[in-house]
């Protein structure tokens, strides 16, 4: 199977003198080509049935199967270079900043986290580990790989989500490096704990509800959005009244939140090149949950590594096209690191023929 259509292939048969027969015949049913480019479609549509139909439409023939393409995608991984390859192929240069945080899903009936590591500047990833919890063992395995590959010298500042388990992490392997505890992540805890979004669409809520928890809002987000360290302490003073006052327990819950690490969302006032939030972690996680949900059906637990791996080689070598800012939109995030790509339409295809590589030696 080429890409372009089947194909007959002739095979020659040899018998020796001694009447021993010989069948030169091999067993790739597959060019490279094809290969990836099946792969390509998955990774595009995250679907084993909308790629068995794209493939079907285009050769008007059953040529594939589920099991073909899962086969296909376990070979085409195990091939192609990992993260690390890459970083010593391409040289990536690196702002010093990091952004981490944990993605959670299920894998046979278990919770299991990724923990990911990745440059803020240039969305480009650094580093990613599988972890059994969201804890200071699983961040600090994370921050020791990343700090072997930029040398502790090198890291400026780290962005998170205030997680326990990463703060008490950094405080031991990363004690004088400034952290900024995202206030996007306060601000969506604070719209758990206080129904925000309940204000414009019940209908069941008193209006003097709604004015106290539209105020409540206002004066929460005076507090993480002040110009100033002094504006926002002043302002905390002030929600603080606020919720004396109005002792609801919704309030108070969200009150004690905000004041947990609570200095932590002060230290861009310190440090001016660092920004006040880091949401770019929730728009990469956006990218990453719906791909780590497929995960699910997998079998094998060995299948995690290699469907990571093609997801974050697809990730990294595809066009932010869609970004929010200017300076990334249209390049890829290793582009963003600095390193020049020639123009693709399929990274497999680039790595594959820039590196030599082939996956049908391995593909019945």
């Amino acid at each position: 199977m080429e890409k372009s259509g089947k194909k007959k292939r002739a095979v020659q048969n040899y018998s020796c003198d001694n009447g021993h027969f010989f069948n030169f015949q091999t067993n790739d049913k597959y060019t490279n080509s094809f290969i990836e480019w099946v792969v390509f479609v998955y990774l595009n549509c995250l679907s084993l049935n909308t790629t068995i139909e794209i493939i079907r439409s285009y050769y008007e023939d059953e040529v594939l199967s589920k099991n073909t393409i899962l086969e296909f995608l376990e070979k085409v991984a195990d091939v192609l270079p990992t993260p690390i390859d890459i970083d010593n192929l391409f040289h990536p240069s690196r702002s010093g900043y990091l952004a981490l945080d944990g993605v959670w899903f299920k894998f046979k009936g278990e919770e299991i986290v990724l923990l990911v590591c990745f440059d803020p500047d240039t969305f480009d990833v650094i580093d990613t580990i599988w972890s059994p919890t969201e804890d200071e063992k699983g961040y600090s395995l994370l921050i020791i790989n990343v700090i072997k590959k930029l040398g502790l010298k090198n890291i400026k500042g780290v962005y998170g989500d205030g997680d326990k388990g990463l703060i008490n992490s950094l405080k031991l392997l990363l004690p004088n490096v400034p952290f900024q505890l995202c206030i996007v992540h306060k601000e969506m805890r604070m719209g758990q704990l206080a129904p925000v979004k309940l204000v414009n669409i019940s209908k069941r809520m008193d209006t003097v509800s709604k004015t106290l928890i539209k105020k409540f809002q206002k004066l929460y987000r005076e507090v993480i959005y002040a110009k100033t360290k002094d504006k926002s302490l002043l302002a905390l003073k002030t929600l603080k009244t606020f919720t004396d006052y109005h002792p609801q327990d919704k309030f108070k819950r969200a009150f004690r939140s905000l004041l947990t690490n609570f200095n932590y969302t002060l230290t861009h006032f310190d440090y001016p090149d660092m920004d006040r939030d880091n949401n770019l972690i929730e728009c990469f996680n956006s990218l990453l949950k719906p791909r780590l949900k497929l995960m699910k059906n997998f079998k094998k637990y060995s299948n995690l590594d290699r469907y990571l791996k093609l997801f974050i080689l697809d990730y990294r070598f595809h066009p932010l096209r869609e970004s929010r800012l200017k300076e990334r939109r249209g390049l890829t995030p290793l582009e963003c690191t600095g390193v020049t790509l020639p123009r693709y339409y399929n990274f497999l295809s680039f790595l594959r023929q820039s590196l030599n590589l082939s996956y049908t030696s391995k593909i019945s």
